[in-house]
């Protein structure tokens, strides 16, 4: 922000009911913005910076909006004028307010300074102030409002940003596989996952990275998957997910991440037919029709196949009720539990809730 805008931006906290607060997206934290306090829930947070006491004008320029300070993001689910009580549904309304009735004074030609968000939730459900589309998690609302500036475009795909600072966040998927973990030869599209996922898998083995609560009872969560599943069993409630780009419709958030890696987002191409894959692993599976290799056997009879999938659709010849199957060494198992045993056992406790639990009749 310019010194002007961060001025309004004082102003308007010193005389409104708006609510700053920061966002930490890995491990997914709010912090409050006048004390440094973190929390791990949104409404709690919000409730928290109420009853704060906000700083003169001088001490939030020197301390809380310094040279260099980011747009900040603020609440304005119950904005109000501080100095006559009366209601208000954006800020530029306020501010018009405070400059008409109250003779307030703005730098006239500069914005606010401000990133707006509406989070009064509704059975736990956030809804934009700008469209009325509802989501899950502040995670997705916060994602979702770029689709309503064009501030900073996107070379590669078109896509527009709120910031520039979004937009570099966004290039990071065009770098994928980009950034490895030289413990488990995993590669990661962007340093946030690759921290995610060194804290999660190679961190303090009892550190509780997100906290998601269900807002219908007291279940609490340490994956907003996890939690989405349980709403979805225990009281009947469900979400559809829509890309942005083909408004195609998904039942899950990763679903619908994978259609737009594979439909939206293809930057490595087959060197035989041109034809774009989101990521090097599909490219690899594709390149077997071009060179007839055979690079997945039958760990029991040694016939070789082409796909992963051929394999696991083989094996049930050698036993109708494998369900399961170890994606490393190829044996089959009749159970979940079975399967889990032998990923801890043999590949690591890490490993004994892996993602790779595939259904051979899949």
């Amino acid at each position: 922000m310019t010194l002007l805008e961060r001025e309004n931006a004082a102003t308007l906290l010193q005389k409104t009911t708006l609510r700053p607060f920061t966002y930490m997206s890995f491990p997914l934290r709010f912090k409050c913005f006048y004390c440094d306090q973190i929390h791990p829930e949104l409404d709690t947070l919000l409730e928290h910076t109420s009853q704060h006491t906000v700083p003169d004008l001088d001490d939030m320029l020197k301390g809380l909006l310094k040279k260099g300070k980011k747009t900040i993001k603020v609440d304005i689910s119950e904005l109000k004028c501080k100095l006559c009580d009366s209601p208000f549904s954006n800020v530029d309304d306020v501010r018009n307010h405070l400059t008409i009735e109250h003779a307030t004074k703005f730098n006239k030609d500069s914005g606010n300074g401000m990133m707006v968000y509406s989070l009064k939730a509704k059975d736990g459900v956030l809804s934009c102030h700008l469209c009325t589309q509802s989501f899950t998690s502040f995670f997705l609302l916060n994602k979702h409002i770029n689709v309503h500036f064009n501030n900073a475009i996107c070379e590669w795909c078109g896509k527009g940003f709120v910031s520039h600072q979004r937009l570099v966040q966004h290039k990071e998927i065009h770098l994928r596989g980009k950034f490895h973990c030289d413990k488990c030869k995993v590669s990661f599209e962007s340093p946030a996952k690759f921290k995610y996922h060194n804290e999660r898998m190679h961190g303090q083995p009892n550190k509780i990275l997100n906290i998601y609560n269900c807002q219908h009872c007291s279940a609490r969560f340490t994956h907003h998957y996890e939690k989405m599943r349980h709403m979805s069993e225990n009281h009947g409630i469900s979400f559809e997910y829509s890309c942005e780009t083909c408004k195609s419709v998904f039942k899950t958030r990763k679903a619908l991440a994978g259609h737009q890696l594979k439909y939206h987002i293809q930057s490595i191409s087959c060197e035989v037919c041109k034809k774009p894959f989101g990521d090097r692993g599909q490219l690899k599976k594709h390149m077997a029709m071009h060179t007839e290799e055979r690079n997945y056997p039958c760990p029991l009879c040694n016939k070789t196949y082409k796909y992963e999938k051929n394999v696991k659709a083989h094996m049930r010849v050698h036993n109708p009720d494998w369900k399961f199957a170890c994606a490393t060494c190829w044996i089959g198992f009749p159970s979940k539990i079975e399967f889990r045993k032998h990923m801890k056992e043999l590949h690591g406790p890490q490993n004994s809730s892996a993602v790779e639990q595939d259904k051979l009749s899949e």
